[in-house]
């Protein structure tokens, strides 16, 4: 289904996923979608690989780390004050290098301290190959002046995209310590 794309996320030059100055990067680039979703679009090289031409388990859940813990960003622009607390990953199929692949990120809910989102990492036939469900620490007031936090406006290269329809039917519970 086709969507609008309302903006283009910035993006860090160092970060190991987004960073545009950072040779080891994936480079990602990250978009917010007129339904409130958080799109990903990368392309892994092989350096990132496990096998040969398979992307490696620490890179996807990177990917899907990033894509979860961004779709805070649709109910606060340019937020980047989270800390991810759990990532509960599955792994449906191999992800491939050297390929044109998206990721996609939504909230599921929102407390005072906390927010927990869902990614998904989606092959060029619309398969999920990997889903995970993030519970993130909001913080509260980062520093954006300092090396870490700092991002950088992106120009916006794209204003409609193709996104598959489904979304993971998985269930994780949350350890009842995170509820409060």
């Amino acid at each position: 289904m086709n969507h609008k794309i309302i903006n283009k996320q910035p993006a860090a030059k160092d970060c190991f996923i987004c960073g545009t100055e950072n040779d080891a990067s994936v480079k990602a680039e990250f978009y917010n979608l007129d339904d409130g979703r958080v799109i990903c679009l990368f392309k892994a090289k092989d350096i990132h690989g496990g096998h040969p031409g398979i992307l490696h388990g620490g890179v996807i859940c990177s990917i899907l780390d990033e894509t979860a813990g961004r779709a805070m960003s649709v109910l606060s622009p340019g937020t980047t004050g989270a800390l991810t607390m759990q990532l509960d990953t599955s792994f449906k199929a191999v992800v491939p290098t050297n390929l044109e692949l998206m990721a996609v990120g939504w909230l599921e809910e929102v407390r005072e301290k906390v927010y927990i989102s869902r990614s998904e990492i989606f092959l060029p036939d619309g398969t999920v190959a990997a889903y995970c469900r993030g519970v993130y620490y909001r913080l509260k007031d980062p520093s954006k002046n300092d090396h870490y936090h700092k991002v950088y406006p992106q120009v916006q290269d794209r204003f409609e995209i193709d996104v598959p329809d489904t979304e993971g039917t998985w269930v994780t519970e949350m350890p009842e310590e995170l509820k409060k």
